[in-house]
C-alpha cells in the first residue's frame, strides 16, 4: 500500500511549517520597508504580530480540518491530508481573504455603533501604542478569521469526495514520495500565495488615516450609522441647508 502524505508525522513537518511562518512574516517586513509614509517600528510590529499570531492559530485549525476531512474520506481510497491542506489553503488565500475583509468591515461598523473604542480603527493602537488595544484587536481579527474558517471548512467537508479526487489527481506524481509532496504543499505552492495574502491583509489591517473615524467603511455608511445613533447636528445641518435654499428660491422669484 502506498504511503500517504501526513501533516504532523515527525519533526520534519514541524520544521517545514515553522519555515513557512518565517517567510510570511518576512513579507510584512519588506512591505514595511517599501511603504510611504512608513509606520513606526512599534506600530508595524503590532500589526505584524497580530497577523502572524492569528495566522499561526488558523494554521493549526487548517491542519485539524485537513486531517479530519481526510479521515472522513478514507473509504474513497483517495484521502490525502496534504492535498486537503493545499485545497484548504487555496480557498483561504482567495475567497477567504474577501470574506474576512467584509467580516472585518461588519465588526468595525458594530464597534462604531456600540462605541467599542479599541475596535473602531483597525491598526490604531493609541498614542503611545497600547498593548491592551492591540490585544483586543488581536482577538477581533482571530474571531473574523475563525468565522471565515468555519465557512470554508463547511464547504470542504460537504464536497470532500470530489475534492479528494481532485487532490489525488493533482498530486498523483508525488504519490510515492510523501515528503516531497509535504514540502511542495507547505512551501512550494503556498509560498507566493501566502506572501500575497499577508500583503493584502496588511493593507486593510493597518491604520489607513489618522483622521478617519472608520477607515474600512464607506463614508455614506458612516453618516447613516451616526444618524442612527442620534447625531442630531447632522439633521440640523440638513435643515439649515434646506432653509437657505428656500430663501434663495424666493429671492430669485422676486
Amino acid at each position: 500500500m502506498t504511503s500517504r502524505c501526513t501533516l504532523v508525522a515527525d519533526n520534519t513537518d514541524d520544521a517545514v511549517q515553522l519555515l513557512l511562518g518565517c517567510i510570511a512574516l518576512t513579507t510584512l517586513y519588506i512591505k514595511w520597508c517599501l511603504e510611504s509614509p512608513r509606520r513606526s517600528l512599534q506600530v508595524w510590529f503590532f500589526d505584524a504580530m497580530k497577523q502572524g499570531t492569528c495566522a499561526a492559530m488558523i494554521h493549526i485549525v487548517n491542519i485539524m480540518v485537513a486531517i479530519r476531512t481526510a479521515k472522513a474520506t478514507y473509504e474513497a481510497q483517495v484521502a490525502d491530508e496534504c492535498a486537503f491542506y493545499f485545497l484548504n489553503f487555496v480557498i483561504d488565500t482567495t475567497v477567504g481573504v474577501y470574506v474576512a475583509y467584509h467580516l472585518l468591515q461588519f465588526v468595525t461598523s458594530l464597534a462604531v455603533r456600540w462605541n467599542w473604542t479599541a475596535l473602531k480603527n483597525p491598526g490604531r493602537y493609541g498614542d503611545p501604542p497600547s498593548l491592551a488595544i492591540w490585544w483586543a484587536q488581536l482577538w477581533e481579527w482571530f474571531a473574523v478569521l475563525f468565522l471565515m474558517k468555519i465557512i470554508v471548512a463547511a464547504f470542504i467537508f460537504i464536497f470532500r469526495i470530489p475534492l479528494a479526487w481532485m487532490g489525488s489527481i493533482v498530486f498523483f506524481p508525488f504519490r510515492a514520495h510523501p515528503k516531497v509532496e509535504l514540502i511542495l504543499v507547505m512551501i512550494g505552492c503556498p509560498l507566493i500565495m501566502n506572501m500575497i495574502q499577508f500583503w493584502i491583509q496588511d493593507s486593510f489591517l493597518k491604520d489607513q488615516n489618522g483622521g478617519e473615524i472608520m477607515p474600512l467603511v464607506r463614508k455614506e455608511e458612516t453618516c447613516c450609522t451616526f444618524a442612527s445613533l442620534g447625531e442630531y447636528p447632522l439633521k440640523e445641518d440638513a435643515m439649515r441647508t434646506s432653509t437657505t435654499t428656500n430663501v434663495m428660491d424666493m429671492y430669485e422669484e422676486l
